[in-house]
């Protein structure tokens, strides 16, 4: 933590004054670098005995010669193993270069490093398992433990390095592959490593950022660095002394790029560290609290949780007492199971991994976590002498589990997380009823527990955007907050999960309230946010209600999942991932809309009179439709008020974030009239279910497209769509994406282009530019609920639900191959188990697959779709056709007395895109005419006029996008 606040916040306005600077200078303990010779027994110092080895060329990618170690056999891991004795002294380290792979069927899991004294492993790291080579260095002076203490004269019997299989959900522990690692250059060293500029950059949407970095062991002494220039020029560099290994300037700094490095001395460790590189955005989000203050924490009476705990309770009555008192004992005869440990594959109580988790770390672990902090808030309400007694019996019988076993968080830190709650909770309620001896007990196992989410979260390197970090950075918190005064590192547990909050978790999720993960996930990931914000303010009165995504998430369901309608969400949503109606997460958005005062969020939430003064307000004044820009989505609405008269259209093409959202680039859906016509598909049974992976995280559930049958990366950083266009009006809705992107389909495509019309609101157009690299089949898909039949002459198609039907036709290319299909390639289950879904939750899927002829290197997909209405009477099935066009697809629509014109521009054409009635120089345009041949309404895009026959619509100086009326 700072030293001082009023300190850093002087030195971040100061000049840097002068450091010492580092003779880089260093002295090789062992280096290995298999040029000498390839007889493998004259390498001393290094064993590989477990593996069939040999010294070959590095190519590909490397230089000169390296080991390859191939397991024998299928194993865990392949190692190679350091067993020259090496004793720890300042700036020593060890680098090496490798690359790893794994047999098909199976992922690499990482690269291990483990450092062993006296033949017990007492420090660990790891590396990214990778197939290229990768180049990897240990600073072992940073190295870390619950246990053991590093510090110099310690000596290594061995260090092993290794490439680790990840566990296979189907076999758990017993899961063993084939692996093979490359290893070179295996250097241990001591010297201080020259300050590099390293690959690491990372964009802020936070300003003031935060910052966080790998701490040294011992005592020591460290500085942060931060320059507008890489050489830290003297002019445009801050420097800030602090006690730990992370800092959030007290005000926003300049936009733009930023360098950093710190500075450690101490008995291992002393020297710079490599540089990165930081860029603090233009449109970050600039939102400050003070930070958290041990003086107010400490000022504070036990149970220091109380009114917390009080919030969403009604008063506390003779009678309510009594109420919850009778509740208490119940949960006190419940009590605290002996706890099974972790999965141990072959035991009959759970044959496999998940059974074990849903039943012992989701209902033991964490059932027992949630009825821990239930007494313990019955005990701070009520004030019971026995309540209180009984709390304390419960968390004293929990501290018996090992919380290292299979309560602890490296065995599923949702569990985790609740248990170190539920013993937070009974630590605050009993602390002034307990002896020093029974105060030390749960103390120290909350310690220890608190702990492990520690290493995991500090220093943070990614994964904001996954609700996981956000409850386990909760945990943490709310451990500080109870401990504070008692030990040392808690109110740095505090501060830093507030920097976390405000500098990682709250700014990475968007500009306008949305979340990347979908619907389900936004509402479980927010109950640890409202958890988290209402503790700040009652506690130590910091109000984060005000940051601006936390004060407009609240409308997010309602532009997802309208009341009466089927949710929009492009992301693991639930059994089945097509299966959430609106109104949907209505408890948080009805605590979020009281807390930020929103009118129309409150409405959403089901409430018809004032709440806390707060009048609920239907959403007529809003606008209806919605693009996400941070996470790639739009989301057409015809009414937010009523799902049973909205037709709801949504794309998605974005940057992907966090490990729940799917391989489905450019894809749409169709919900209309309360019905789902269009779905985005699969069950979330469980994370990582052979249902999950074979279909639901699989292009082959989306509606998008497959490339010689193979779909798009999955959960791949970098593997980034992009929304290119977004238009919205009365008559119009027009979204553009781009998933063009190399990552997405490993490099099958060069170009894929989607434009999706919405012709409000009964008529939706999608027009695909497709490029691969070398001649390929392809296939586009729809997927729906309802079995889709299909006029292969016509190349049209019909999906009919009970209210509203999809009828479609293709219009290009005209020689298409229409299939349709129903089944999974592998059957989902009823959610952490292994048993069946029950029938009356089992929803089957038809998948139309539209097909081009052969393999083509190039193709426009063109298709026309109506969204009708079955309501008495039911709407007419319209005409959808092609007409000619002169540097464009010509598309007519008839629809009673109306007509529909649209043209698209083919790919390739300059000139003006004209047909009979229209003309224009844009990319896109439209228009409606009635049975006299006016226009009712029309619209163009990226044009600079719009003609119908002699008479101009529109014409302006410059390129834009325009529609009638407005």
């Amino acid at each position: 933590m700072p030293r001082s606040c009023c300190t850093i916040s002087a030195l971040w306005l100061a000049v840097m004054s002068s450091l010492p600077a580092c003779v880089v200078s260093a002295a090789d303990l062992l280096k290995i670098d298999f040029e000498g010779s390839t007889d493998l027994a004259q390498y001393q110092g290094i064993d590989f005995s477990g593996a069939a080895a040999e010294i070959i060329e590095a190519a590909p990618e490397g230089k000169g010669r390296c080991l390859k170690l191939v397991t024998k056999e299928p194993a865990t891991a392949c190692a190679l193993r350091i067993t020259q004795p090496v004793e720890v002294v300042k700036n020593l380290v060890l680098s090496f270069d490798y690359r790893a792979e794994i047999e098909e069927g199976f992922t690499g899991r990482y690269l291990g490093v483990s450092f062993y004294v006296d033949g017990k492993q007492w420090f660990w790291t790891s590396d990214e398992f990778s197939s290229r080579w990768r180049h990897a260095e240990v600073e072992i002076g940073r190295l870390k433990d619950d246990e053991y203490v590093l510090r110099p004269g310690i000596v290594f019997s061995r260090i092993q390095l290794y490439g680790r299989v990840s566990d296979r959900p189907d076999l758990g522990d017993r899961t063993r592959a084939k692996i093979t690692v490359w290893f070179d250059n295996v250097r241990l060293s001591t010297g201080p490593r020259p300050s590099a500029l390293s690959k690491i950059s990372r964009d802020s949407y936070c300003n003031p950022p935060i910052f966080s970095w790998h701490e040294a062991a011992g005592e020591h002494t460290q500085r942060l660095q931060c320059s507008r220039s890489s050489d830290f020029a003297a002019d445009s560099t801050i420097t800030v002394d602090l006690d730990g290994n992370f800092h959030m300037p007290p005000e926003p700094i300049e936009p733009g790029t930023w360098y950093w490095r710190t500075w450690c001395e101490g008995a291992l460790v002393e020297g710079w560290s490599d540089i990165e590189k930081l860029v603090v955005l233009p449109e970050a989000h600039r939102f400050t609290t003070p930070p958290v203050s041990l003086e107010r924490l400490t000022a504070l009476a036990r149970p220091r949780l109380l009114e917390y705990a009080k919030i969403g309770q009604p008063p506390v009555t003779a009678e309510r007492k009594k109420q919850l008192a009778a509740s208490a004992e119940k949960l006190l005869k419940s009590g605290v199971a002996e706890h099974p440990g972790p999965h141990v594959p072959g035991d009959p109580r759970w044959p496999t991994w998940i059974d074990w988790y849903g039943k012992v770390a989701g209902k033991i672990t964490g059932g027992t976590g949630r009825r821990l902090q239930t007494i313990a808030q019955y005990a701070m309400l009520t004030g019971d002498p026995q309540v209180v007694e009984w709390t304390k019996q419960l968390a004293l019988e929990a501290c018996k589990w090992d919380p290292e076993g299979g309560s602890a968080m490296s065995r599923g830190d949702i569990g985790a997380h609740h248990l170190l709650r539920g013993l937070n909770w009974c630590y605050d309620a009993c602390r002034d009823h307990m002896t020093e001896a029974e105060r030390e007990t749960l103390r120290k196992i909350i310690i220890q527990r608190t702990g492990q989410f520690w290493r995991r979260l500090n220093p943070f390197t990614h994964g904001e955007a996954n609700n996981h970090a956000w409850l386990q950075a909760l945990g943490v918190a709310e451990a500080g907050l109870v401990l504070a005064g008692e030990h040392p590192q808690a109110v740095q547990w505090a501060e830093y999960v507030r920097e976390l909050y405000l500098g990682r978790f709250l700014c990475c999720l968007g500009y306008q309230g949305d979340n990347n993960e979908g619907i389900s996930y936004w509402g479980y990931g927010l109950g640890f946010i409202i958890d988290y914000a209402d503790m700040m303010k009652a506690i130590c009165g910091i109000d984060l209600y005000g940051h601006p995504w936390l004060s407009q998430t609240a409308r997010f369901p309602m532009y997802c999942a309208p009341p009466g309608g089927w949710a929009v969400s492009f992301a693991d949503t639930g059994m089945p991932n097509h299966g959430v109606r609106g109104p949907a997460q209505t408890a948080q958005v009805g605590a979020l809309a009281v807390r930020t005062r929103d009118p129309c969020a409150l409405w959403y939430s089901g409430a018809r009179e004032p709440v806390d003064g707060l009048e609920p307000r239907p959403p007529l004044d809003l606008p209806q439709s919605i693009h996400y820009r941070h996470i790639g989505v739009a989301i057409f609405n015809t009414s937010l008020e009523d799902g049973a008269e909205n037709v709801a259209v949504a794309m998605h093409s974005g940057r992907y974030q966090a490990g729940h959202q799917h391989p489905d680039q450019n894809s749409f859906v169709i919900h209309a009239y309360g019905e789902k016509l269009a779905i985005d598909g699969g069950y979330y049974d469980w994370y990582g279910s052979p249902h999950f992976k074979a279909y639901s995280m699989q292009t082959l559930a989306h509606n998008t497209l497959l490339v010689d049958g193979q779909g798009q990366a999955a959960c791949t950083e970098g593997a980034d769509g992009r929304v290119t266009a977004f238009m919205d009006s009365p008559g119009y809705g027009y979204v553009g994406g781009d998933a063009s992107d190399p990552e997405i389909y490993g490099g099958r495509l060069q170009r894929f282009d989607r434009k999706l019309l919405f012709i409000k609101p009964g008529f939706v157009l999608v027009h695909d530019v497709v490029e691969a690299v070398r001649p390929a089949k392809l296939d586009w898909l729809l997927h729906a609920i309802v079995p889709i039949q299909t006029d292969l002459q016509r190349k049209s198609f019909d999906a009919v639900c009970e209210r509203a039907a999809l009828h479609g036709r293709f219009l290009s290319p005209e020689d298409m191959k229409l299939e349709v299909s129903t089944g999974f390639p592998v059957e989902p289950v009823n959610r952490y188990s292994t048993e069946p879904v029950p029938r009356d939750q089992y929803f089957p899927e038809w998948r139309l697959t539209a097909t081009s002829a052969g393999s083509v290197k190039s193709v426009e997909f063109l298709a026309g779709m109506q969204v009708r209405r079955l309501a008495d009477p039911a709407e007419p099935v319209g005409e959808i056709g092609s007409i000619d066009a002169e540097n464009a697809h010509g598309v007519e629509i008839r629809s009673g007395e109306r007509r529909h014109l649209v043209l698209f521009r083919r790919t390739g054409c300059t000139g003006p895109i004209q047909c009979r009635e229209l003309a224009s120089d844009g990319d896109v345009v439209a228009a409606e005419l009635d049975g006299q041949g006016k226009i009712r309404r029309a619209l163009a895009l990226q044009a600079t006029y719009l003609k119908h026959g002699q008479a101009s619509l529109w014409q302006n100086a410059s390129r834009g996008d325009w529609t009638m009326p407005d």
